[in-house]
């Protein structure tokens, strides 16, 4: 249960709710401090709140009643050791600004919904120069054996992949919609014809007014997709503007990183079906003539280990098909029965070798 020493439950929401409303004097910002500190659960339970507080701005003025309902639905169906983790500095109070948080809440709006397989966890950074500052860096890290849902602060959703990181600056009284990817990212794009939506993935740029489309852009792959679903996106490939190319949807524009078996290249497919390319978005996963080197990546990721390669000839083998709801065992098993491939399992270590050695 939560530590609340001295203090009833009411009175911490109170002083929370204070404390978000920028209406806390110097002590209560002190006392609320001490509290969070105090353990765990404290801890897990202000972050709690802090998200519903988060995920409710929308709205120009906070209902109190309506918060501490959220707060209370999420704490039925969420223990402590589910929290959403997020960076926490100290609890301040800075007299010398009269400004409402609620327009920054607003605009900095960011929920994270995370769907893991067994490691619920999400890592949401604030890193404000102070904790009420503007022109914040926000940063959210989806950890491998997890995916996430996020709506972003002008409304855009987006659904991130295991391993990926994303980025973006909420400047004061600005509204830059672009963010950086790491990863792989789905866009549903909140539409804004006078405000492009801007997203950095590596060589790539991608450039949306109200659209859906795929980005994969693991900066340990060798290639940088961006995958049309509906709607036209611009993308072009850093310093290179002559490569801008504008998709319609069911196209693909392909980034070849240059490696020392070749040279940089840059292709748009069209006539595709798109639906493969975002299967991962309901938990499956399309092998389409996979080298077993590319494919270890994908389950490294998905199911969050770690792969060897006892014989590295095994990994030019190639495999086709769809993982939907199978165990790393069952998916290591249907390579050894279709494959000249054995392994060893330890812990979240797997060894792959060839049969008999």
């Amino acid at each position: 249960m939560m530590n609340t020493d001295l203090v009833s439950r009411k009175e911490i929401n109170e002083l929370i709710i204070k404390v978000l409303s920028d209406q806390a004097t110097p002590d209560e910002c002190i006392v609320l401090n001490d509290w969070v500190k105090r353990s765990a659960d404290n801890r897990h339970y202000f972050l709690r709140f802090r998200n519903v507080w988060l995920s409710s701005s929308q709205a120009v003025k906070h209902d109190k009643a309506a918060i501490l309902k959220a707060l209370e639905i999420v704490n039925s169906k969420i223990d402590s050791s589910q929290a959403v983790d997020i960076s926490l500095p100290e609890i301040k109070h800075y007299p010398e600004t009269k400004r409402s948080l609620s327009g920054y809440f607003r605009m900095a709006a960011l929920w994270v919904l995370l769907i893991g397989s067994g490691a619920l966890l999400a890592i949401l950074f604030i890193k404000p120069a102070r904790i009420l500052n503007l022109n914040s860096a926000v940063s959210v890290m989806v950890p491998r054996g997890s995916k996430a849902f996020t709506v972003l602060p002008d409304g855009t959703v987006a659904w991130l992949n295991a391993g990926t990181k994303i980025e973006y600056k909420i400047p004061d009284n600005k509204l830059v919609r672009e963010v950086t990817l790491k990863g792989e990212a789905y866009f549903k794009v909140a539409k804004d014809p006078d405000h492009p939506f801007t997203v950095n993935a590596g060589e790539m740029i991608i450039k949306a007014y109200g659209t859906e489309f795929n980005v994969k852009a693991y900066p340990e792959e060798k290639v940088v997709e961006t995958t049309l679903v509906e709607g036209s996106v611009s993308v072009e490939i850093k310093n290179k503007p002559s490569n801008k190319t504008l998709l319609r949807p069911n196209e693909q524009a392909i980034y070849y990183k240059p490696t020392a078996q070749r040279s940089e290249n840059f292709l748009v497919t069209k006539g595709i079906d798109p639906s493969p390319y975002t299967l991962w978005i309901n938990d499956r996963l399309q092998i389409r003539g996979e080298t077993l080197e590319d494919l270890a990546v994908m389950l490294e990721r998905k199911y969050d280990v770690t792969i060897h390669f006892d014989d590295n000839t095994l990994q030019d083998l190639r495999f086709t098909g769809i993982i939907e709801n199978e165990t790393i065992e069952q998916i290591l098993e249907l390579i050894k029965i279709s494959s000249d491939v054995d392994y060893r399992i330890d812990g979240r270590e797997i060894l792959l070798s060839k049969t008999g050695k």
